[in-house]
């Protein structure tokens, strides 16, 4: 109480000593000729703080004290955003590259509240890395994922997750992308945070009702990550120091005349010592590294080239007994990278018309090594997935309130899924699983027609054809039968190149956004989506080493429709947002496994499979404010996420054919973030989040056998675990000394579930020990076991800096 009470008190008091604003004289510039640029449209981020700049590049703004955000805009230029923190009068300049790109423009106006007020796109979260850095996370470090899951309907497995659920979706029903390319294994340090390099993320974007036409591929939502630009006539180095990490950061140009800029950034984390001080962790180890890598050449006014690279790289040793193939390792330990490339050429024809080509290459390699007890022998498992990919896409403006865009996509897929090497085992025989090859070919269009001053409309409309190509073999199995082996009716051989198994289809998208008047709207949305790209698991969370799987003629693609309709306010004067919004989904061909499924280099594994339908419904109500001193926002989540598995055969039906819930179905979630900012140098933040926690299976009863008790599942997620809640807090001091220099930093001391809460990751059952307490696990022959993976409050200190 005594501590609510000082943290309210602190807050009105710094609100109302340092609510003001001071006079920001702005000039805009052409960056290459550095002469004046008249009109140009300047904003303050969040805020309805804008204007125009007179034919000199002269404006003048109020500004609130703080930490703001400068955009700005001209047509043949690109948009620009500067931060600046706001202390007292002062001038800054906005210098704008000529012949920017169209599509950048458009993204970057939709920060605006009025915007997002007006604009048909629907279930879109725009994050900025200035408000991921804000948020206080576990070890302090700056993630994308945390920020995304303080959003409704976005949640994670569990504090050690690999990914992200969206509106009850799986983690591999996720498009994530980095610069156009993906990420299959999103996350480092057993899924605590994303991989993504703090210092080079530029924008955020997470769509998850109408899904442009240009992204397909998955059936839950698009994460589309991209990293900023290298902007600047002078080089430019920030990094930080942090108890699992560094990162360093340079910006520079590398031409005299600009036109080549570079930005790399880089981050490392070397964790054994930390796991050393906990007794029960002392032989664990994990390492992690990862770089983003932009070159951006300017050729001339009509032609941009962008090459886009990075890095990932894991390594982690759990020490667990593991019986593998007899053999009994000392450890668990998994090694796996991600290498991922991107080519952009951007051709200008005018200001209302470009047209972007990028070509992609992604390779993803994990392994799972078994050092074998008492010799130098290692077993290693490895798997690898390769993609490549070449788009092109066309935007333009005309003058009839159309936003007209369309293109093509070729993708290829390469999957090696499963190699065991003995690594000297003579009792172990290797084996190397067939590889698999598909493609996918999209064409795509979309209009974002403004139809009057009240009405908005989005059209989309994706075509998908997918192949499955040879080398390998087709396996067929008697209709109306459950597929194994039993029911086998032959195989069929296919050369290189041959067409095993076709699939395709039509992807409809449509979005609207009815005005009701200057401060209200209603919105709806419909998206229809395939995914032929499946991750295998019959866990929780996949792990990195999960096997990867293309639809063949026994595992049908993924088709899922999405409805959702909402209204959405500015009351008063904009200071505030709020949101209220529904959904629907279903989903045809969902992937589940058979009780007792062995996917680890299984030959045949679509006979551990079985496919059903699920649905997924919920309302989700936001509040957000973005301005002023005191900032943030609160969102609550009802949703449902439930699967049914109605097979021929028993063990082809799951829960007796019946609907149950699904493995991220959370029924209630409320999440919450302040922010204090005093605009020189102290910002307090706090997140508190409240919500139902995940289903698990637990036993229906048990069978002796031999004299030890063997739990009985008949049913799959028929519990659920405790309800989970948690509160951060983080503290940043920046240029504690307040002076202007070449060089500034900050420090932020955080503080992840601050009050200790013991939330429940898993809860597992075990035989009982002789003598085990009899008052908690009465006459059960079963004990169960929680398993929790921050019990305590998790404190940490970083120290962050820049330099130019």
């Amino acid at each position: 109480m005594r501590f609510s009470l000082f943290f309210l008190l602190l807050i009105v008091g710094l609100t109302g000593a340092f609510a003001q604003s001071y006079p920001v004289d702005i000039r805009t510039v052409d960056a290459e000729s550095n002469t004046p640029l008249g009109f140009v449209n300047v904003q303050v981020e969040g805020t309805s703080l804008a204007g125009t700049t007179d034919s000199e590049g002269a404006l003048q703004l109020e500004i609130p004290a703080g930490r703001q955000r400068l955009l700005a805009s001209f047509l043949g230029y690109e948009a620009i955003q500067m931060d600046l923190r706001v202390t007292g009068p002062q001038t800054v300049t906005l210098r704008l590259e000529p012949t920017a790109q169209q599509l950048e423009t458009i993204e970057v106006s939709s920060n605006d509240a009025s915007d997002r007020l007006e604009r048909p796109l629907m279930g879109v979260e725009r994050l900025s890395i200035k408000e991921i850095e804000i948020l206080p996370v576990a070890l302090g470090e700056v993630d994308v994922f945390r920020g995304l899951q303080l959003q409704s309907g976005v949640n994670s497995a569990g504090e050690a997750s690999n990914g992200l659920s969206v509106r009850g979706g799986t983690i591999d029903q996720n498009l994530v992308l980095l610069d156009g390319a993906p990420i299959f294994t999103p996350t480092h340090l057993f899924g605590l945070f994303s991989v993504f390099t703090p210092d080079a993320v530029g924008k955020v974007d997470l769509f998850r009702a109408n899904i442009p036409a240009r992204f397909g591929g998955r059936v839950s939502s698009v994460l589309d990550v991209r990293s900023r630009n290298p902007n600047t006539d002078k080089f430019k180095m920030q990094g930080g120091l942090g108890l699992v990490s560094s990162h360093l950061s340079v910006e520079t140009p590398l031409t005299k005349d600009n036109k080549l800029q570079v930005l790399a950034a880089g981050r490392a984390g070397f964790n054994d010592f930390v796991f050393g001080l906990v007794e029960r962790l002392k032989n664990t180890r994990s390492r992690f590294v990862d770089g983003t890598l932009k070159l951006r050449y300017l050729a001339n006014d009509k032609n941009i080239f962008t090459f886009s690279g990075f890095y990932s790289k894991d390594f982690y040793e759990i020490d667990l007994i593991n019986s593998f193939g007899g053999i009994v390792a000392e450890s668990n330990q998994n090694d796996y990278f991600t290498l991922n490339g991107s080519l952009e050429w951007l051709k200008i024809f005018s200001d209302k018309t470009s047209l972007q080509t990028r070509l992609v290459s992604s390779n993803h390699v994990p392994k799972v090594l078994f050092p074998q007890s008492n010799t130098d022998n290692v077993v290693t498992y490895s798997s690898q997935i390769q993609y490549k990919s070449i788009q092109s896409i066309l935007d333009h403006q005309t003058d009839g309130g159309h936003l007209l865009s369309g293109g093509v996509q070729l993708i290829r897929y390469d999957l090696q899924p499963g190699e065991l090497d003995p690594g000297g085992v003579e009792s172990i025989n290797p084996v190397t699983l067939t590889n698999e090859q598909a493609i996918e070919a999209s064409v795509f269009a979309e209009d974002e027609w403004t139809v009057s001053d009240r009405l908005t409309l989005s059209l989309g409309l994706r075509y998908t054809y997918f192949s499955q190509l040879g080398p390998g073999e087709l396996r067929t199995y008697e209709d109306g039968q459950e597929i194994t082996a039993d029911f086998l009716t032959g195989t069929t051989s296919f050369g290189a190149g041959e067409n095993m198994q076709s699939y395709g289809g039509l992807e409809p998208r449509f979005g609207m956004s009815y005005q009701l008047s200057d401060r209200a709207s209603f919105k709806a949305a419909y998206a229809l989506n395939r995914q032929y790209l499946q991750n295998i698991f019959n866990a929780t969370t996949p792990l990195p080493t999960s096997r990867w799987k293309t639809s063949d003629n026994n595992i049908l693609p993924q088709r899922a429709e999405l409805y959702s309709a909402g209204l959405f306010f500015l009351p008063g004067s904009g200071k505030y947002e709020l949101s209220l919004e529904g959904y629907y989904r279903q989903i045809a061909n969902l992937l589940e496994y058979k009780p007792g499924a062995e996917f680890f280099l299984n030959p045949e594994v679509e006979t551990d499979l079985v496919q059903g339908e699920g649905k997924a419904y919920g309302v989700e109500v936001g509040v957000r404010k973005a301005k002023g001193m005191l900032t943030g926002e609160i969102n609550y989540a009802y949703a449902r996420s439930l699967n049914r598995v109605n097979g021929s055969t028993f063990s082809t039906r799951i829960n007796g054919g019946d609907w149950y819930n699904g493995y991220f179905d959370q029924p209630h979630t409320l999440n919450t973030n302040i922010t204090l900012d005093d605009g020189t140098t102290h910002r307090l933040s706090f997140n508190f989040v409240l919500q139902s926690n995940r289903p698990y299976t637990v036993p229906n009863g048990f069978l002796t056998i031999d004299e030890l008790p063997v739990p009985i599942f008949l049913e799959r997620n028929n519990d659920r675990l405790p309800t989970y809640h948690r509160l951060d807090f983080s503290w940043t001091i920046t240029n504690p000394l307040m002076v202007k220099k070449r060089w500034t930093g900050d420090w932020t001391f955080t503080v992840y579930n601050l009050y200790g809460r013991k939330n429940a990751y898993n809860i597992y059952y075990l035989p009982r020990s002789a003598g085990g307490p009899s008052e908690v696990f009465g006459a059960s022959p079963l004990g169960s076991y929680r398993l929790t993976i921050f019990g305590a409050p998790i404190v940490s200190l970083s120290y962050n800096f820049t330099f130019e």
